[in-house]
């Protein structure tokens, strides 16, 4: 069964690849979240400085840079002479990004910090800093220079205000491709539309209950205007997010042993995101375990906390750490047994249906107090369900960015800020990817639902959590089989 289990997935993965091949040319490089350029702090974060040629190592690496950035610009260039284009909406987070990275080199994204080089004679230790400084000021940085000069002259010129991917020669099919490599189903982006406005109508009526049981009489635009406003819901400090979103974790532990039958051994922590990347991004991103940061980390946004309420952090905490993102990725690293190829994918709507569904797990296990804080799950659910219908509105089916502006603000808490960065993220970085939280969980729910009624009494959450977790991630369609696979096996046939 493993081995199936890995034949099926395979063929899965290379055939989304090969078809993908043709929409080469569509696939943003240059957005905000599709961006390489923020990745090589990683990337370069990652060196460990055991012995002396480790500094070389590093130095080639770093000589490797300017030719990748001119790959880049190549790539966009390209795209330009094909009608494929960033929207002038987007324009100044691209720019922004490159500018970014244009940094001296002491503390730029490829400075090392010395407490990495006490390994390495003072000798070794200046010549690493001479290389980097003079890879940088004489190769990267032009080559930098060179990308944002095209990106501010002739690219942005033949920018327009359209978003969408239906805007591209043959971006309807495209993006209907998108949309099943996202959700690892066969499903049309009028289906998904759909499904999105039946999850909208759901969370609209739960959060109605809420309201009442908290005693608010007025509407929901005057309930969320409260939250909005009112100081008392949002942190003072960015120190004070990371406090809430690691209470949440805490109070998830003392579940666990209830809901699942193993866990990872890898650490986790929180810290805020990078300063430079906060204006492009709405919440933040995990991070997980590596031999040079052992620990799984959630970077958060700690921008703006004026308009970020903390009511849905204990939400997004069960999302991206326990029993969420690196509950689920670091034990999958972890597992030895999987196949290297299993141990390192990861599909989407596999992935993020988890993060969504140990959201909900939190009202099972009771984390979610009152109804206030429960209203802060209902906050981050409809939110999710909400890019089911922007997302394929603005990219399938003639939407325009006010109107999935419009409709976030009216059927969520997200402010103007968050709603203006996440509308591009849709319409314009990564089409289709935003479908698979909600549509991976609702698949999760459904495939839990079939195995709860199918056992009746002889159902177990934790075995049902280790069919889904043990084998690691897999398109759903395969996930699915193996859960029935794992039913036959529990009702002993």
């Amino acid at each position: 069964h493993d081995d199936w289990l890995t034949r099926e997935a395979l063929r899965w993965d290379l055939g989304i690849q090969v078809e993908g091949l043709r929409w080469f040319w569509h696939e943003m490089v240059l957005t905000p979240y599709q961006s390489p350029l923020p990745s090589l702090r990683q990337i370069f974060g990652g060196f460990s400085f055991a012995d002396p040629a480790a500094v070389d190592r590093y130095l080639d690496v770093l000589g490797q840079v300017p030719g990748y950035v001119a790959a880049l610009e190549t790539r966009a260039r390209a795209q330009l002479e094909r009608g494929i284009v960033v929207p002038k909406q987007n324009l100044p987070a691209i720019q922004g990004l490159v500018r970014a990275a244009l940094r001296p080199a002491a503390d730029g994204p490829f400075a090392v910090a010395q407490g990495r080089l006490e390994s390495l004679a003072q000798a070794d230790r200046d010549r690493l800093a001479a290389g980097v400084a003079t890879l940088v000021a004489e190769r990267i940085d032009p080559a930098l220079q060179r990308l944002a000069a095209f990106l501010e002259g002739e690219y942005a010129q033949a920018s327009g205000d359209q978003v969408g991917a239906a805007r591209f020669p043959d971006g309807d099919e495209y993006y209907r491709f998108a949309v099943r490599r996202s959700t690892t189903l066969e499903i049309t982006p009028e289906e998904v539309h759909r499904i999105g406005h039946e999850m909208v109508a759901e969370l609209d009526e739960a959060m109605a209950t809420a309201r009442a049981e908290v005693g608010f009489t007025g509407s929901r635009e005057e309930f969320h205007r409260l939250l909005r406003t009112d100081p008392k819901y949002f942190p003072e400090t960015h120190e004070e997010v990371g406090e809430r979103l690691m209470a949440a974790a805490d109070a998830m532990e003392a579940k666990v042993e209830g809901l699942f039958e193993s866990r990872p051994a890898a650490p986790y922590g929180v810290e805020r995101l990078d300063p430079a990347l906060e204006g492009a991004q709405t919440y933040g991103y995990y991070d997980p375990p590596t031999p040079q940061e052992p620990r799984g980390i959630y970077y958060f946004n700690g921008s703006r906390l004026d308009q970020r309420s903390w009511i849905g952090l204990a939400a997004i905490s069960l999302h991206e750490l326990v029993p969420g993102h690196h509950f689920q990725i670091a034990r999958q690293l972890e597992n030895e047994s999987l196949p290297e190829i299993r141990r390192n994918s990861m599909h989407g709507a596999y992935i993020e249906g988890w993060g969504s569904y140990a959201s909900y797990l939190g009202e099972e296990a009771g984390i979610y107090e009152d109804a206030y804080s429960r209203y802060g799950m209902y906050v981050l659910e409809i939110f999710l369900a909400s890019r089911l219908v922007v997302d394929t509105g603005m990219n399938a089916l003639g939407w325009s960015l006010e109107q999935g502006r419009a409709y976030q603000l009216e059927h969520t808490l997200e402010s103007e800020t968050q709603i203006a960065s996440e509308s591009l993220r849709y319409s314009t970085d990564m089409p289709a990817q935003a479908l698979a939280y909600q549509m991976g969980k609702r698949k999760l729910l459904e495939l839990r639902r079939r195995a709860e009624e199918a056992l009746g009494e002889r159902f177990d959450v934790r075995a049902f959590h280790e069919a889904i977790l043990a084998p690691g991630s897999l398109p759903l369609a395969v996930l699915e089989r193996h859960v029935e696979r794992f039913v036959q096996q529990e009702r002993g046939e």
